[in-house]
């Protein structure tokens, strides 16, 4: 358990580690959150129930034109800048957090609301070319899969 100052005025709907573990990424609403933590693994019997384990914010970043955020991926497997949204107004939204904005949005994705993202993290069982790290899908019910590439968005 941590303490921290952040109140959430609506659901945390998901939350993963982000950057190595070096970050917490969660989604609350139409916005995702950064969050910077420090766990205090310190074993003193005396003081055991103070808590020095500490969450703070760094950064929120809304996303545009939607009620709630249906879907977030991040790849923390290892050095990624980006983050992918989607919300639902049924658009999928590319975040550069090495830029701290929005890069790109693309309406109307599926029929539906993405309930999914999952961006390609690579195998430790196979080796694949430098551009196939740039291939993401995305699924909605009803709708099947969607093949996508962040060079073209499309």
């Amino acid at each position: 358990s941590f303490q921290g100052k952040e109140n959430f005025d609506k659901t945390v709907r998901f939350a993963q580690f982000y950057f190595l573990d070096t970050f917490i990424l969660l989604c609350c609403g139409a916005e995702f959150h950064l969050l910077n933590f420090h766990l205090d693994t310190t074993k003193d019997d005396l003081k055991r129930y103070k808590q020095k384990s500490v969450c703070k914010l760094v950064q929120k970043f809304p996303m545009a034109s939607t009620v709630e955020i249906t879907s977030l991926s991040a790849v923390n497997d290892f050095y990624s800048y980006i983050v992918l949204t989607a919300g639902s107004n049924r658009a999928l939204e590319i975040f550069d957090l090495n830029a701290g904005c929005s890069t790109a949005v693309i309406p109307e994705v599926h029929t539906r609301s993405v309930h999914q993202i999952y961006q390609n993290k690579g195998s430790s069982f196979s080796t694949q070319q430098p551009e196939a790290y740039n291939l993401f899908m995305t699924t909605a019910a009803g709708d099947g899969i969607k093949l996508w590439d962040l060079r073209t968005l499309r």
